[in-house]
């Protein structure tokens, strides 16, 4: 009975797979279909939008109002005057242009002007501000906790030994808190605006004038985001580089230097900064092999700050004047689609009002381009709408055909459920007649009978008393008892013949099984 019921379990997941199989494909290819109708539904607005929205290939050129371009804002920096004034400083100390790299920045409009911006230098010790910015950062964020220690220190302390007294031992040991040189320096080129990196900066860590300077606008226009980094670089190098000539010390310098020494016998000599005149400026002075470096520095900074002053001289003309350009723009916006409004005729004509009075509704920011009403419009509007509900009714179709499907192979699948246990009954009921006749056609096995008691034979008394030995009488020995007949051992060949008796009416079964039932087959899945 066993062997039936087993039989009959392995049939039935025989024809749960092969209905599995069958259905698998239907399954990918509903899934492609639901896929499609939802691309149908929701392509087809964004495209019909895009259509009608760039109409240029339908509407004459002569129908689209046209609006001058904004003109870009003239810096308030010289930069001839200035390049001039560096190549005489230059000149007067008999320094090679090449070995000379400046980024100078004017925080008031953010000018910029640089000179050899792309030269790259070895930084020394001013690579510490990006990466103490870095730290700050974290802690900020509470990426780091504000107790955390390094190398035993507080970080407030850590801050002023590595930007106050430049301290490398304790700037090593940030560099493997943040994650090694190659985690932090990839990090903090976030800080500026550059497209292309030279292979040096991440091996071994060179800095270019345009690099620094942008490094030091983001620390002086985001000071919230990098606390602690401004307040120690205000305190030093007090009375070195830029504070260096007397001029200088009546302003307050946030600044950074770098100095090495490398084993070519290159000397490398920088110095980064923000200079607090009346409207600070941003400088970045980085050199290779100049003698007296630090006087050179200090000398040519002097210099950018007396430039600087004459800027904020000019600076208060300068911006009225851009001031009173960008009203014009506006004016000659706002006339341009006035112009195109009458010329259309869909909309009445509009006062201009002047750019001193006040506006009904706030102005968005770029020229506003009004397109006229046309039939082109009207048609590409047309098929717009046409190309949303084409997309919807096919989206429908499909989810419908989908939706059809499924009830179809729901009744199949209930239709299976049916068949399966209908099958599953009668071959249990076929296994239990089997097993009844089995049981009778087979004798009841013979129980071992119990052994009779024996009858106890009284012995006569002895005549005289006999002297008793120690040694005991062996007793009399019982009636045997009737043991149970073991089988006898079956011969090798004899158990070869039963097994392949039995796998040959296996095997019968099976044939027999599979002609009454064709729904299944006998051979194995894939």
């Amino acid at each position: 009975m066993l062997y039936c019921h087993l039989q009959c379990i392995a049939r039935e997941r025989r024809a749960g797979r092969e209905f599995i199989r069958m259905n698998r494909n239907w399954g990918r290819v509903f899934a492609w279909l639901l896929c499609l109708a939802l691309m149908v539904g929701l392509s087809a607005p964004a495209f019909a939008a895009e259509i009608s929205e760039t109409p240029a290939a339908e509407i004459p050129a002569a129908e689209l109002p046209t609006a001058p371009e904004p003109p870009q804002r003239e810096s308030i920096l010289d930069g001839a005057a200035i390049t001039k004034m560096v190549e005489d400083y230059l000149a007067e100390k008999n320094v090679p242009a090449d070995r000379v790299g400046i980024g100078y920045c004017y925080t008031a409009t953010g000018d910029e002007w640089y000179f050899n911006p792309d030269t790259w230098f070895y930084p020394g010790s001013m690579y510490k501000v990006p990466l103490m910015m870095d730290l700050s950062e974290r802690v900020r964020s509470g990426e780091v906790a504000p107790d955390t220690q390094i190398g035993g220190l507080p970080l407030d302390t850590v801050y002023e030994y590595i930007l106050v007294y430049s301290n490398n031992d304790y700037a090593h040991k940030v560099r493997t808190f943040l994650g090694g040189d190659e985690v932090w320096r990839e990090e903090v080129k976030q800080y500026a605006d550059l497209a292309d990196y030279d292979d040096r900066y991440m091996l071994y860590c060179y800095f270019s004038p345009r690099y620094m300077t942008d490094v030091m606008e983001t620390l002086y226009y985001e000071p919230e985001r990098f606390p602690d980094v401004l307040d120690n670089l205000l305190k030093a190098e007090q009375g070195h580089y830029f504070r260096l000539p007397d001029e200088m010390h009546q302003y307050d310098i946030a600044q950074k230097y770098g100095s090495y020494l490398d084993q070519e016998n290159s000397n490398w000599n920088h110095t980064t900064g923000i200079v607090y005149t009346p409207r600070p400026f941003i400088l970045t002075i980085m050199t290779k092999n100049v003698g007296g470096s630090e006087q050179f520095i200090g000398q040519l900074a002097a210099k950018f700050k007396d430039y600087t002053l004459n800027v904020d001289a000019k600076y208060d003309a300068w911006q009225r004047e851009q001031e009173a350009k960008e009203a014009e723009r506006r004016a000659a916006e706002e006339a341009a689609r006035l112009a195109a409004a009458q010329g259309d005729g869909s909309q009445p004509a509009v006062p201009q009002q002047s750019a001193l009075q006040p506006q009904s509704q706030p102005r968005s920011e770029g020229p506003q381009t009004q397109l006229p009403t046309t039939t082109a419009d009207r048609v590409l509007r047309a098929h717009r709408a046409g190309l949303i509900a084409l997309g919807f009714l096919l989206a429908a179709a499909i989810i419908g055909g989908i939706a059809a499907v499924i009830i179809v192979k729901e009744k199949e699948r209930r239709r299976y459920e049916a068949y399966r246990r209908r099958f599953e009954a009668e071959m249990r009921q076929e296994a239990l007649e089997r097993e009844r006749a089995r049981q009778a056609q087979t004798p009841p096995p013979e129980r071992a009978r119990r052994p009779q008691p024996q009858p106890q034979v009284r012995r006569p008394a002895p005549e005289a008393a006999q002297p008793q030995s120690r040694t005991r009488r062996p007793a009399a020995p019982e009636a045997a008892q009737p043991q149970a007949r073991r089988p006898a051992a079956q011969s090798p060949e004899n158990a070869r013949r039963a097994s392949e008796q039995h796998r040959e009416q296996m095997r019968r079964q099976e044939e027999e099984l599979a002609g009454q039932n064709p729904w299944f087959d006998d051979e194995d899945d894939e």
